[in-house]
């Protein structure tokens, strides 16, 4: 299976300005591919195609890790990798959320550590919401994020970690649970 560690966006507010920002990114005349509501997420780690045994194995290392639920602020949007390239464009958190984002990314890279390799490219946390297949109307989107590049998109409190299958279809990907890691709680 094709998998990947992550943490939803589940704040129906934030998904609903996130659609908009998405409508008006879609108004701009790039070529881009906006991701469903419903698959909104911060990717925690990356997997690629993994066996079912592996899954196991990380499931078992991660039961063993507690976290306390996550208090984030969405804000900003930018793009990946750069201005002059862009493949994806992206919601962000507020400054000091990050290092909340950032402590549970290295504790699963600790926990995971000899059962999966480590993320090299390390983690940036971002919700992707669209993804970027062309430079047409490259201008004009780049305007539009500029505008946008400051704009808050609510608070949530994120409760479990988990690890997601990915099926690739033509329509997009469909993403489905294998396990959830709930978070501490008090």
């Amino acid at each position: 299976m094709r998998a990947f560690l992550a943490l939803e966006v589940k704040n129906e507010s934030t998904i609903k300005l996130i659609e908009d920002l998405q409508k008006r990114l879609l108004q701009t005349g790039a070529d881009l591919k906006p991701v469903e509501p419903n698959n909104l997420h911060f990717t925690v780690k990356f997997f690629g195609e993994i066996s079912d045994a592996l899954a196991m194995k990380i499931k078992s290392a991660l039961e063993q890790t507690k976290f306390k639920p996550l208090s984030l602020s969405y804000k900003g949007v930018g793009v990946f990798p750069r201005p002059q390239r862009i493949s994806v464009v992206w919601v962000g958190v507020e400054e000091g959320c990050r290092d909340e984002l950032f402590y549970v990314a290295n504790k699963v890279e600790e926990m995971l550590e000899g059962i999966t390799p480590r993320d090299e490219r390390g983690f940036q946390p971002h919700v992707t919401v669209s993804r970027v297949k062309s430079s047409r109307s490259k201008d004009r989107l780049l305007a539009l994020i500029k505008e946008h590049e400051h704009q808050d998109f609510g608070e949530e409190t994120i409760t479990s970690l988990k690890l997601k299958k990915s099926e690739l279809t033509p329509k997009g990907p469909i993403y489905s649970d294998v396990y959830t890691f709930p978070f501490e709680v008090g």
